[in-house]
């Protein structure tokens, strides 16, 4: 790959000392990351995860100058998600603690704060943000899906009905949520719980295992894709579902994207494309990318972020965006 993207003395500023936990495009230009204060296991472990220091930061892929990072610190965000709302109200980046509140906190595209709460005392418990055509949704536990249906407003999505036994048996989702479009929408969690918005009804749909479900991702050849315990994985056309892959790891999937024509999925440690029959390394030049973590897809670009590295590709060519520099 060829040189990173951002120099000794941005990434010194901006990267070290931290340890990247996410990573989201905004657009083809625009990259986000999310990162954590670095310390030792004995030193983290006497903290509560919220008094842990959270950093939230914009590359600009198309600014080859010193100045193309900035950044901003949080405080307080427990568990921290990223996402990007691309509405016309806001353009920009979301930070989601999994706190009693379900606080977010808007950044970019004009805004910084103040804080947002999707579910006040309510401790949605959010797993993820995820932004399907235009709408921001945050998945939270005990099946809720909530809309950000302007800046400040966070609506709960109805007909998703959740038992106090499902909950108590942690049977019941979500961790992941995808679309064909807002309005046919796939929503996946607990164990071997699935979910399909369809003509403005959502209902519960059978699946052929009881084991945890971790990503879903709807593909561009028309097929659904979910990942689950073991990092195993299955396809559907909207209703019939057959394993793909039975996983061998102990670790999940952190995410799934559809790009270039092929189905992309990352964990803590792997990086690996789905080809229709196998799920394989990727490769560039003949060379294996070595890359894990986490990825997301948009506008034409991939961008996939381990704890110290974050590198995009185009479908042509690898870029390093981020890498660490020795002294």
């Amino acid at each position: 790959m060829p040189r990173s993207h951002l120099s000794p003395a941005a990434w010194a500023d901006v990267f070290q000392g931290q340890e990247i936990v996410g990573v989201a495009i905004r657009n083809r230009h625009t990259l986000q990351t999310l990162s954590r204060h670095a310390m030792p296991q004995d030193q983290a472990s006497r903290l509560l995860d919220g008094q842990i220091p959270t950093r939230v930061a914009t590359i600009f892929l198309n600014d080859s100058s010193d100045e193309n990072v900035g950044f901003r610190d949080l405080s307080g965000m427990t568990h921290p998600r990223l996402g990007v709302s691309r509405a016309s109200f806001h353009d920009g980046v979301l930070v989601a603690s999994m706190d009693r509140d379900g606080d977010v906190y808007p950044v970019g595209g004009g805004f910084d704060g103040p804080f947002e709460k999707i579910h006040p005392g309510g401790w949605p418990g959010v797993q993820r943000l995820r932004c399907i055509g235009d709408q921001t949704f945050a998945v939270t536990l005990a099946r809720g899906l909530y809309q950000r249906v302007t800046v400040g407003q966070w609506e709960r999505l109805p007909g998703i009905p959740v038992s106090r036994r499902e909950e108590e048996l942690q049977a019941a989702g979500f961790r992941d949520l995808d679309g064909f479009s807002a309005a046919e929408m796939y929503a996946v969690g607990g164990h071997g719980d699935v979910w399909r918005l369809h003509a403005g009804e959502w209902r519960q749909m059978a699946f052929p295992t009881r084991d945890a479900l971790a990503t879903v991702t709807c593909g561009g050849d028309g097929n659904v894709y979910i990942t689950g315990e073991g990092g195993s994985l299955w396809v559907g056309e909207r209703g019939t579902w057959r394993r793909l892959h039975q996983g061998d790891s102990g670790v999940l999937w952190n995410e799934t994207r559809w790009f270039n024509g092929q189905l992309w999925l990352a964990s803590d440690d792997r990086l690996r494309v789905w080809d229709g029959s196998r799920l394989l390394a990727p490769e560039h030049a003949g060379i294996p990318i070595l890359a894990s973590g986490h990825l997301d897809a948009h506008d034409g670009l991939l961008a996939v972020a381990d704890l110290w590295t974050v590198s995009t590709f185009d479908g042509h060519s690898w870029r390093q965006v981020v890498t660490p520099f020795k002294d």
